[in-house]
């Protein structure tokens, strides 16, 4: 009963093929695309690269317009809720907004379905950049703690902001501050500041930190 090998073998090499076979490579998203868009854009500016990292809803795109007194350009999109910004869907989207000498990334909301911290942690240049804007809005979470691992690790200074100012008495800030400094290790001396959107308090403080990183 020797033909009774033919099958066999041949099955063995269906087998032997499908394991040995280089799977075929996987297909980058919209959103690792796009981030690989921004490191190349970034590396051909000489100019201050400002990247503006936070929550959904943190209120980022508005401190933007508000910081350049809508000057800006082009202007960011601002969500009534949260983020309207989206780097997901398409690949020819607007990365940065230019400001006189300045570069501004207003970096989509993290933590979401469509811009998962993870794929954020992992492909983000953050050695591109020479200084960033971190704002939190609410109880920070795990996503916050590593996007912000990845802001430490490239080494480049780092403005800490707490959004939706008007809500937080003085103990409440001593409080957040606090829980910031821990939660982010923070140094003791590390300012964090205190901005609202709504009254103005404080947006001019951020604006002149990341205008002092601008080399002499």
């Amino acid at each position: 009963m020797w033909w009774l090998a033919f099958p066999v073998l041949g099955i063995g090499k269906l087998i032997y093929d499908a394991v040995t076979e280089s799977p075929a490579p996987r297909t980058q998203t919209v959103l690792e695309q796009n981030l690989q868009r921004l490191s190349l854009i970034l590396s051909r500016s000489e100019h201050l690269k400002v990247g503006i990292l936070g929550q959904p809803g943190a209120g980022k795109s508005l401190l933007l317009k508000k910081m350049t007194k809508s000057r800006v350009r082009p202007l960011p999109l601002i969500g009534t809720e949260t983020d309207a910004t989206n780097w997901a869907e398409d690949t020819d989207v607007n990365l940065l907004s230019t400001y006189k000498d300045i570069v501004f990334v207003d970096v989509p909301g993290y933590d979401t379905a469509t811009h998962p911290a993870l794929t954020v942690c992992q492909n983000f240049p953050f050695e591109d950049f020479d200084v960033f804007i971190f704002v939190v809005r609410g109880k920070l979470r795990g996503a916050d703690e590593a996007v912000f691992g990845g802001i430490t690790a490239s080494g480049k200074p780092v403005c800490v902001t707490r959004s939706f100012a008007e809500s937080c008495d003085e103990d409440e800030r001593e409080a957040v501050s606090a829980d910031l400094q821990k939660r982010l290790h923070l140094s003791s001396d590390h300012h964090i500041g205190f901005f609202s959107n709504r009254s103005g308090e404080g947006i001019a403080d951020i604006f002149d930190a990341v205008t002092a990183c601008v080399p002499a």
